[in-house]
């Protein structure tokens, strides 16, 4: 990274985040680190150390060591839709670099791309060399995943520790049903959302977005669930149909706007009750006081004390202030 004139400006855990004044030079500094790993000798019970990379270019404000962009939530999925071994880059990275790769350096496109952000699809490219392996498995991205969560007409901005507690306690197995809960607007949705697409590989089965906005009559829930599962009635009561075509899955519901629908809770206890590998996130402006519930109260995004405003570059440090901008 310094050799190419960047900067190492974060570390979390093995993951390692670098700034670099132009996109030839990242993509110079990803070529020779994934040469070096590749010559590197490892002790005997490592026979590789498969490390994925990615790219992009966005506008960054330097704030104490760290970079305040809303492009690093797109580079993190882009990060996420590599494997071990491969750099990819963002269309505005290939644009910038493409005339003054490395010798040897070329580029694959590999095609327009649905990124877990949820936000515009990206134009994904790879970077070959003779020295790199060239073939890997489809990226993982929401199109290789069964979904059907909704692309946003926005960028997701902050939220990025709501998200990660949310997807920590979807992770646990004594979570069945997490409830965000917060006042209409506070962005319930779009941290239910964003942790939905984060926690995909997790259910093989699928995540399955339910809007529940439009209705009126808690009796016609199952109906909608089984309307986007594809799940037609058969016989028995719907809930029990659906449990048994549920019954040897692994999928995630997100069910949105369930204070509409509140007494439809009892039906999602029967449901959760009989399908092991089914867990349910809701977005609420209330709990739904069901048995096993765990609520994530989510605040507001954090504003400026008013008696002490920070200067005007300070006050985009704030989420708030981002998003309005």
């Amino acid at each position: 990274v310094a050799v190419h004139n960047g900067a190492v400006f974060k570390v979390v855990g093995d993951a390692v985040q670098a700034a670099f004044p132009t996109a030839p030079e990242a993509v110079a500094a990803a070529l020779d680190a994934q040469r070096g790993l590749a010559q590197q000798t490892w002790p005997e019970q490592i026979e590789s150390l498969p490390v994925r990379m990615a790219l992009h270019t966005a506008a960054a404000t330097p704030r104490d060591g760290d970079y305040l962009a809303g492009g690093l939530n797109r580079l993190a999925r882009l990060l996420a839709a590599a494997h071990g071994g491969q750099v990819i880059l963002s269309l505005a990275t290939q644009d910038l670099a493409r005339d003054a790769l490395p010798p040897g350096a070329g580029l694959r496109d590999l095609g327009e791309h649905p990124l877990r952000d949820l936000y515009r699809p990206e134009q994904v490219f790879q970077l070959l060399h003779p020295n790199l392996p060239v073939d890997f498995p489809p990226l993982r991205t929401l199109a290789t995943r069964p979904n059907n969560l909704p692309l946003q007409p926005t960028p997701f901005l902050g939220r990025e520790d709501q998200v990660a507690r949310v997807v920590e306690l979807l992770g646990r197995d004594d979570v069945r049903l997490l409830t965000i809960t917060g006042p209409g607007g506070v962005g319930k949705t779009r941290v239910a959302l964003q942790a939905a697409a984060d926690v995909l590989e997790a259910f093989p089965d699928g995540v399955w977005f339910i809007d529940l906005s439009a209705l009126d009559d808690s009796a016609l829930v199952p109906s909608v669930i089984a309307g986007v599962l594809g799940v037609r009635e058969e016989g028995s009561g719907l809930t029990d149909r659906l449990a048994s075509v549920l019954g040897g899955k692994r999928l995630l519901l997100l069910l949105d706007n369930v204070e509409r629908v509140v007494e439809a809770t009892s039906m999602i206890s029967d449901l959760l009750a009989q399908v092991p590998g089914l867990k349910v996130l809701a977005t609420s402006r209330t709990p739904l006081h069901a048995y096993g519930e765990h609520e994530y109260p989510l605040a507001p995004l954090p504003l400026p004390d008013r008696t002490h405003l920070p200067s005007v570059a300070g006050m985009s440090q704030y989420e708030a202030v981002r998003l309005f901008i």
